[in-house]
């Protein structure tokens, strides 16, 4: 008898290889973002461990479920040499499927703490030179490709020690090979459906351990697979539409309407700047990468300022048109993009405003051009503007991304001279994100840290500072609030800025140089809120918007934030007995975290979000 197993045996042996290569491959994502996933004891890594059973046995079954079919069909086709190769390649590919999305989330996952979805082929299209990005994430991330490569390299060569015995042909299917061809196929299906039960689906995950951790029970082949069949958003009802509205109303008919109309504003938007890097909001508790901020905070309005999503396409939305991003797409990227998507711009536009959207790298990148078009912006002024203009040196460009900030705000502030007031300025930087450039003879200028990001941030800092030096010389300076934010918070560092209270914190500063005295607010100010926030310094409170957030000037200490995490809903909020300790609130599935009021009012933000957003529907007043 020639050595090897039988076809069942064989069939066993592969697939308990696939399920120990993904199990690797779950142990190397978790070990690379150690900082970030946090258990409570034994007992969750416990649940982490079982569910680790049953989504391997998921996704095995899901992804080799082809090979499967193939290999157990009782006919002598199976028997040839060639038709076996091509069913080992529905083993290999499947493998090589489960591990790269796996191993590039391993780097990427520190970003976005969500699991890869099906919105990641929509994204690499929008997302700018993924080319020109590719050799500084193969070296700056190469844990990200080469762990995965050796898992492979390993699971090659296991595979190639489990061997077959040769099977005899059969003039016409007998019933031993019907019959395991029938059992194979309805124990594959088991394992499709993670086990005899009801059929698992990515938010089967909390069931194990916190919404946080949930990344560490499913992988985001699995996850993209799911996504794939099902829509961007699971719209269900948890109350009537009349209770819903009752607890929350997205559409803002009045607030204040005392404010300074006519006033200029400058919304600057820093990438990736988070609480973590400024000295404002960490008395002595780090070394400060933003002393030009540290600075302007002493004379502006300091609220606790809160991200509604962790990239940029999602903090950009949020600003500038009041609707959080609660769904895996990005909204503005999704197939509800047109619904009810109006924003800021267009609402100054009706005072007599003029618009401008800066952002130094290349148009297109993220549809941010096409989304500011949509929104009411006047005008777009990119990397393409700003070269077609002569100004400058080949040396402004990053290399990368686009034009380094300090030569693109500096621009910035000759375009907005070009303006008749009042007008409303955004600008976008891009220097503060990976690869984290510094200009050619400025790198010893700025100290090294923890992370690149934090060198990177404060020669963001000092260009702005340079903005400011110039902007003060200019004579709609004095009629002109500025407003500096992020789009999202950086890379955390500290185990504060790693939890759902930590992960989106990013700066919210007012500052008034009519009015240059400072103050410092408790209140969670999310990036939604920015939008009613400002029609209510210009006293334009009367604007009919739809809008997810609420004014900072008449929230004085009820503030909260809401963000979608990996498949869950979380609200942060401002504690009604002491403002400065916050509620956390979670929803998912069926798991739900928080007291039964705010759980109710989460609820009733998603439903209005399903409702008005997604569905653009008219509710009753």
């Amino acid at each position: 008898m020639k050595k090897g197993h039988n076809i069942y045996w064989y069939l066993i042996l592969k697939l308990l290889l696939a399920f120990v290569t993904l199990m690797l491959a779950q142990v190397a994502f978790y070990a690379f973002n150690t900082r970030i996933f946090h258990g409570d004891g034994s007992g969750e890594w416990t649940g982490i461990l079982m569910g680790n059973l049953r989504f391997g046995m998921a996704t095995i079954g899901t992804f080799f479920a082809v090979y499967l079919f193939l290999m157990l069909l009782p006919f002598n086709v199976r028997t040839k040499k060639a038709y076996r190769c091509v069913a080992e390649a529905f083993y290999i590919i499947p493998m090589m499927l489960i591990l790269i999305p796996r191993g590039a989330n391993t780097a990427y996952y520190q970003y976005t703490y969500r699991l890869l979805s099906d919105e990641i082929f929509s994204y690499l299209g929008i997302s700018g030179q993924m080319g020109s990005l590719a050799p500084h994430f193969a070296t700056d991330y190469w844990y990200a490709w080469v762990v995965p490569l050796a898992i492979f390299i390993i699971f090659l060569v296991l595979n190639s020690k489990i061997r077959l015995r040769p099977i005899a042909a059969v003039k016409s299917p007998n019933l031993s090979n019907t019959l395991g061809w029938v059992v194979g196929m309805g124990l594959t299906v088991v394992m499709i459906r993670g086990g005899f039960g009801k059929m698992i689906g990515p938010d089967t995950a909390a069931r194990y351990c916190q919404p946080k951790n949930t990344a560490l029970v499913n992988n985001d082949a699995y996850n993209i697979f799911s996504t794939l069949l099902t829509p961007d958003l699971d719209t269900v009802s948890y109350m009537s539409d009349s209770d819903a509205l009752a607890l929350f109303n997205p559409e803002r008919h009045s607030g204040l309407t005392q404010g300074e109309a006519g006033r200029n504003i400058v919304l600057i938007v820093v990438e990736s700047l988070g609480q973590e890097f400024m000295g404002c909001y960490n008395q002595g508790g780090i070394v400060t990468r933003t002393p030009f901020l540290d600075s302007l905070a002493r004379h502006s309005a300091l609220y606790d300022g809160r991200s509604n999503g962790k990239k940029s396409i999602e903090g950009i939305t949020a600003i500038n048109t009041g609707i959080p991003n609660l769904m895996n797409a990005p909204l503005t990227n999704s197939a509800y993009a047109g619904n009810s998507l109006t924003g800021l711009p267009a609402s100054l536009k009706r005072h007599g405003y003029y618009s401008g959207f800066f952002h130094g790298t290349y148009n297109g990148v993220m549809n941010f051009d096409r989304t500011c078009a949509q929104i009411g912006f006047d005008e777009y002024l990119g990397k393409n503007e700003y070269e077609a203009e002569g100004i400058g040196t080949a040396d402004d460009y990053d290399g990368v991304w686009g034009i380094f900030d300090e030569p693109f705000l500096q621009y910035t502030v000759r375009r907005i001279n070009t303006y008749a007031e009042p007008f409303f300025a955004e600008v976008f930087t891009v220097t503060s994100h990976h690869p984290y450039p510094i200009p050619s003879g400025q790198e010893d200028l700025y100290e090294e840290g923890e992370h690149p990001i934090l060198k990177c941030v404060e020669y963001t800092d000092n260009a702005i500072r340079r903005f400011f030096d110039e902007a003060r010389k200019q004579p709609w300076y004095n009629n002109t609030i500025f407003i500096i934010t992020g789009d999202h918070s950086g890379h955390g560092i500290r185990r504060e800025f790693n939890d759902y209270d930590g992960w989106y914190r990013i700066p919210v500063m007012v500052f008034d140089p009519r009015s240059p005295k400072g103050s410092r607010s408790p209140l969670i100010v999310q990036q939604t809120d920015l939008y009613p926030t400002i029609l209510d310094y210009l006293g334009y409170g009367d604007e009919h918007i739809l809008c997810f957030g609420k004014s900072a000037l008449t929230q004085p200490d009820n503030g909260w934030q809401i963000y979608f995490g990996n498949g869950y809903h979380c609200m942060v909020s401002n504690n009604a007995d002491d403002p400065t300790r916050h509620d956390i609130t979670i929803i998912q599935g069926q798991r739900e975290i928080g007291s039964p009021e705010n759980i109710a009012f989460l609820k009733a933000v998603i439903q209005q979000y399903n409702n008005r957003v997604i569905h653009n529907k008219l509710l009753p007043q």
